[in-house]
């Protein structure tokens, strides 16, 4: 092996003594292996006695490995601000790109490193570059979810709160998608607190409280505030995999506080209120009527909030629209025909949720107008429910018999 290879392994490994030896025999402090090299690899790995040593001889920062990386874009990916700032000091250009045309700020906002953000020349720089999707560094941390970065580029970096990628989505759109994508569909705890038995639960983002706890199935407890769920996802026990949720809606708060578009549409028609619904959380759902968000929309495929949020399956959800837009029409139709009682029935319930919107009028004789998979036109949300075999909703979303006069 030669001492360029052993310098890039050492500096791999961490191994500073090597590296000394190596540089002392001659190895080229900017040496590159089958897919990387030393520099990067100290940077990725957050060896920074060995990124010193390696730019004091001479290594240049502003080369690229097979995959395009940089090592600042390594740095930032491993979250060692040190480390780009030693980079900076030798050099590194901020502005290269991988070969998704991501900054280092994008990378940062994916990782939500959002101590890169301290680095005023960066922040200038770089705030509103894009990406091969045409997104900023603000569309890719709401694109994840990553509301610890996002918050800091809107506060105090003075982000572009409309700014579109490809897809004509803006942040908001973006952030709310990422909240469907996020939700947890069960998890539950239980134990003790303050010698009282306790359980925690989340079912499909719903995350409740039931204190005392009796084992009983339709104990429901209280929903927990924005804030306690997100301070009990980050402790080990805790949904940590929720706290991704709840950052995202409070990105959207932050978001729509800053001016972002409420009304904006995608290049498919999807709407903020649209995406809400679709996660059916009442807590965006209520944001989004405060600030006005149209619930009189549709999307390309002709599907309408009221159709998103019946197939949510969050009975809060459900309830929170139906407060919110007492003069909806509850049959409306979407593209295929298809009412808020078929997607209901195509989703599996629950059955609360088929209680209410049959209360609120709707008409389960509707058939549909066209073929949609497997489900041929004509079907009704009942026989919808019983191409699943489920029962109990198809009983629910039975026509009901009229009495003959």
């Amino acid at each position: 092996m030669d001492i360029n290879q052993e310098l890039v392994i050492a500096a791999e490994a961490g191994d500073i003594e090597t590296v000394k030896q190596m540089l002392a025999k001659g190895a080229d402090a900017s040496a590159m292996g089958p897919n990387s090299g030393a520099l990067h690899c100290a940077a990725a790995y957050g060896h920074r006695e060995i990124v010193q040593l390696l730019l004091q001889n001479g290594a240049n920062p502003n080369v690229a490995d097979n995959q395009s990386f940089y090592p600042i874009h390594l740095a930032t990916a491993y979250k060692h601000i040190d480390i780009v700032q030693d980079l900076i000091a030798h050099g590194a250009k901020i502005d290269v790109v991988t070969s998704s045309q991501g900054t280092i700020l994008h990378v940062a906002a994916a990782n939500d490193f959002y101590e890169l953000i301290q680095i005023s020349d960066v922040k200038r720089a770089l705030l509103e570059t894009r990406d091969h999707e045409q997104k900023t560094p603000l569309n890719v941390a709401a694109s994840l979810g990553n509301y610890a970065f996002g918050w800091r580029l809107i506060d105090r970096a003075g982000a572009d709160v409309n700014t579109l990628d490809e897809y004509g989505f803006s942040p908001l759109l973006n952030v709310l998608m990422r909240l469907g994508q996020a939700k947890v569909e069960h998890w539950e705890s239980e134990g003790t607190n303050s010698g009282v038995y306790v359980k925690y639960l989340i079912e499909n983002g719903c995350f409740r409280y039931i204190k005392p706890y009796n084992g009983g199935e339709n104990e429901k407890g209280r929903v927990l505030s924005l804030m306690d769920q997100y301070d009990i996802s980050g402790y080990s026990w805790g949904p940590t995999e929720h706290r991704n949720y709840v950052g995202c809606i409070y990105l959207a708060k932050d978001l729509i506080k800053k001016g972002a578009d409420v009304n904006i549409r995608g290049n498919n028609g999807n709407t903020p209120m649209i995406m809400a619904c679709s996660a059916g959380e009442p807590e965006a759902i209520k944001l989004l009527a405060k600030k006005g968000a149209s619930f009189d929309v549709k999307n390309e495929q002709g599907i309408a909030p009221l159709h998103y949020v019946a197939r949510s399956k969050r009975v809060d959800g459900l309830k929170t629209f139906l407060k919110l837009n007492e003069g909806v029409d509850i049959n409306q139709l979407d593209g295929n025909g298809w009412t808020a009682g078929h997607y209901l029935a195509d989703t599996g319930g629950p059955t609360e949720m088929a209680k209410i919107l049959v209360k609120a009028g709707l008409d389960t004789t509707i058939g549909s107008t066209n073929q949609l998979g497997p489900l041929p036109p004509g079907i009704t949300a009942k026989e919808v429910a019983e191409h699943w075999n489920d029962d109990e909703i198809a009983k629910l979303l039975t026509p009901k018999k009229t009495k003959a006069k």
